[in-house]
């Protein structure tokens, strides 16, 4: 192990900084440094390296010291005798050596177990890694269960806090996705690999402003021990149909080079049903459609990631990290539609639906970091991106009559494609100048462009027509031009602040073959961003803060894919969109391990999805996204633990959401209110050094969404773990909505705007898994990383 130590001075004190390394020159994470006095090796002060090996000592006066450092494994050291002469002194230290310890013990874990919830200056913490239910499962069924978050599977979306235009990144680095390719992203990524989900709802300036509701990041699990070791996990599931899922986690360090690499792969046989109901008067009749509809969707998602970090030297490193997936989905389905006028039956449809939607993904990155000082960094990034969508479907229509006789039959053939292509460069620097002032500033260019080939058409006299109204191809040229600044200053021990301002310029240009200019922004925009965080005393801290963000339409709302529910029904996009700028204020106050949240928003242009509208002729019905004027939520969320026994403990939170939307809909003025409450509780139990087990659960009100209002719903998971003896391998067998309660239920009636719209969509989400988990390498020291201050420093937004 190598111990550099630098004396840096400032204007009338000083401080000694300095890394810990091993004999290979890399960095030593939680390293125990002492500054002890020559004359009788008395300890002066003593800290704990960070997780990159640094370290920063401030508390000592002149005089004669020697520097020491230790850990489990390795034999103490220390550097030869040296003087501090004046509270300004200067002075370099030879490198120290340590050998590692032979007689060391074999396996050490040293697992600091956290809350399940952490509250951090701009953001929750969720501690998922631990969690007996979410093995088995997906990344997106752990999300599910996350305080104040709500997947809506009906229309691929994510609210935060009520709050839709929610962005998900992936290790701190965005996933520029539409929204629902990022729900079936995390819909086939495996939960053992998820380590935390950190809720940002006031994101810092360093991050995009984009996201009204702000950021959820998923953070995958990376190992951080020396030499081989891996892990790999195999599981198999039953629901109405099989689910399988294996993953392999593999990481190796040399000389200058750690090489890491993950694949995981999930198979999931599905079957679900969808259930519709529409009634409007058209000409003095009432026209009622019941649809149901029986779906046998298959899904295959491969995923692999990749990478390496190669020390140039004890300052530069140069990492590239590439990543890429294949989702394969299929799905058969039989749509069985019923007409009726004025109450009396009148005809029926048939639709046999054939569809494939397969998603194709690679990056690529390259990052150069270089410490200037061990405070003082420097981050280049270079990412490139693709993405390739094919989503075609076929449909064979059959209509009867009232007395069961064919009528007519149509073919219906849709097809899509959409190649993405995104390039990033970032530029960051920050400094800690001291321990009580820290500078961050960047600047980042992105491009984005796209083409859609949207595709109707319909057999008709033995040739395929297509149907103009449904049909076009969209080219979308888009940049954005970002820069920021973030200062944090600490005042006393007991208060921080943190003020940042981010501006960003966009150029978007959206043409299709028949209209060219259908988006044409030019803007340039400022976001603000401040916090204040004041600990009382020991148990109570209290945070305030407050942002401004933007929620721009995705690629798929903006260039429209097209589904079809039923001949006269479609599931669309709106080429007409508007970005929705929202202010956000945030209040916190924490005592010891209990947390109450306070929330207040108010968003101009609110994009709702999935809301209905009408054909000019009212022939057809469109569900899309469309921008509500005016949006305000209101939110409120209390998260406390309860230690019952030992071995019974409980996690709980409770989320209280008012929504309130203001819009002209179809020259209809609009005022919808709503408030709803969502309750989560969590229950872990330890029978044993080897048997634990878990039962977690959520119950959500009936709740608002643009014009529909939701029905309550709910879900109970239990989950049982058993390690074997050598601790290295582990069972979990778990049971998800146990009593198949998650069912969606909406409805959106609207006399005045002709609508009366009802959905429930069963999505077969109750299902029992076993998953076997083998740790395997060298585990013979074993740490943690803990969140730090530095983490926050390493993540990068594309």
């Amino acid at each position: 192990m190598l111990l550099c130590c630098t004396l840096v001075s400032t204007t009338g004190w000083s401080q000694i900084q300095g890394s810990v390394r091993d004999t290979t020159n890399l960095p030593v994470p939680y390293a125990n440094v002492l500054l002890l006095n020559q004359k009788d090796s008395s300890i002066v002060s003593a800290v704990m390296a960070t997780d990159e090996g640094t370290y920063n000592i401030t508390s000592f006066q002149p005089g004669k010291y020697i520097i020491g450092t230790s850990l489990i494994g390795y034999k103490p050291a220390y550097s030869p005798p040296f003087s501090i002469a004046t509270s300004n002194d200067h002075r370099h230290n030879d490198p120290i050596f340590l050998e590692m310890d032979n007689q060391q013990i074999k396996e050490v874990d040293v697992v600091a177990k956290k809350p399940v919830y952490e509250l951090q200056i701009d953001r929750m913490v969720v501690n998922v890694e631990n969690s007996i239910t979410a093995s088995g499962n997906t990344a997106l069924e752990v999300l599910e269960k996350s305080p104040g978050v709500v997947v809506d599977r009906q229309n691929n979306g994510i609210s935060l806090v009520g709050k839709s235009g929610v962005m998900v990144i992936i290790n701190g680095k965005r996933t520029p996705l539409p929204v629902d390719a990022a729900i079936q992203m995390l819909d086939g990524m495996s939960a053992d690999n998820v380590k935390r989900i950190e809720l940002i709802t006031t994101p810092p300036a360093k991050y995009d402003a984009e996201g009204d509701a702000g950021i959820i990041n998923i953070v995958l699990k990376k190992h951080e021990d020396f030499g081989t070791n891996g892990s790999f996990n195999l599981g198999a599931g039953v629901a109405t149909r099989e689910k399988m899922n294996a993953g392999l986690n593999i990481n190796h360090h040399t000389n200058k080079v750690n090489y890491y690499g993950t694949y995981n792969v999930n198979f999931n046989n599905i079957r679900q049903r969808f259930e519709s109901y529409r009634r409007l008067v058209q000409s003095g009749v009432q026209l009622e459609s019941d649809a149901i509809s029986q779906r046998k969707p298959m899904l295959l998602f491969q995923n692999i990631r990749m990478g390496f970090d190669y020390t140039i030297s004890s300052k530069t490193t140069l990492s590239v990290l590439t990543n890429g997936y294949v989702r394969d989905w299929e799905m058969d389905a039989f749509n069985d539609v019923r007409y009726w006028e004025d109450q009396q039956f009148s005809k029926s449809s048939m639709l046999e639906l054939t569809e494939t939607n397969k998603w194709l993904h690679g990056m690529g990155n390259i990052n150069l970091r270089h410490h200037f000082q061990e405070e003082e960094v420097l981050d280049f990034n270079f990412d490139y991106l693709n993405y390739y969508n094919d989503n075609p479907s076929d449909y064979i229509v059959e209509n009867r009559d009232n007395a069961d006789q064919i009528t007519s039959s149509e073919n219906i053939k849709v097809t899509k494609t959409t190649p993405i292509d995104i390039v990033v460069g970032s530029l960051d620097y920050s400094n800690q100048f001291n321990a009580d002032f820290k500078l961050e500033t960047g600047v980042k260019v992105t491009y984005t462009w796209f083409k859609n080939d949207v595709g109707v058409r319909y057999l008709r006299s033995g040739n395929w027509e297509f149907d103009p109204e449904l049909t076009n191809n969209y080219s979308l040229n888009e940049d954005i031009l970002a820069a920021y600044a973030s200062l944090q200053y600490k005042i006393g021990d007991r208060t921080s602040i943190v003020g940042g301002l981010r501006y960003e310029y966009l150029n978007s240009v959206l043409d299709s073959d028949t209209e060219k200019g259908i988006v044409d922004l030019h803007y340039g925009k400022l976001f603000p961003t401040f916090y204040l965080s004041r600990k009382l005393n020991e148990n109570n801290t209290f945070q305030f803060s407050y942002s401004r963000r933007i929620d721009r339409p995705t690629f798929n709302e903006l260039a429209p894919f097209i589904i079809l529910m039923t001949p006269e029904t479609f599931i669309s996009g709106n080429e007409n969109l508007l970005p929705a700028f929202s202010n956000i204020l945030k209040a916190d106050y924490q005592y010891k391990s209990a947390m109450l949240s306070f929330s207040y928003t108010d968003t101009k242009d609110a994009i709702s999805r999935f809301q209905p509208t009408y054909s000019e002729d009212e022939t057809k019905q469109y569900f899309v996204s469309r921008n509500f004027d005016q949006s305000q939520t209101i939110s409120v969320l209390l998260a406390f633990p309860v230690t019952v026994t030992e071995w019974w403990k409980m996690q709980n939170n409770v989320t209280w959401v008012w929504n309130q939307l203001k819009t002209d809909y179809e020259d209809i003025q609009l005022d919808i209110s709503r408030e709803n409450y969502r309750v989560n509780s969590s229950h872990s139990f330890t029978f044993s050094q080897r048997v634990s087990g878990e039962v977690s659960g959520f119950y959500r009100s009936k709740s608002n969404s643009g014009l529909y209002e939701r029905k309550p719903s709910g879900r109970l998971d239990l989950g049982l773990q058993w390690k074997l003896k050598n601790e290295n391998s582990r069972f979990n067998l778990n049971v998800t909505d146990l009593l198949k309660t998650n069912k969606l239920k909406s409805v959106a009636d609207q006399p005045e705007l002709n609508i009366y719209t009802r959905w429930y969509i069963d999505f077969e989400s109750r299902a029992i898994r076993l998953t076997f988990t083998h740790k395997f390498g060298n585990e013979a020291i074993k740490v943690r990383k803990r969140n730090t201050a530095s983490e926050a420093e390493q993540r990068r937004i594309d």
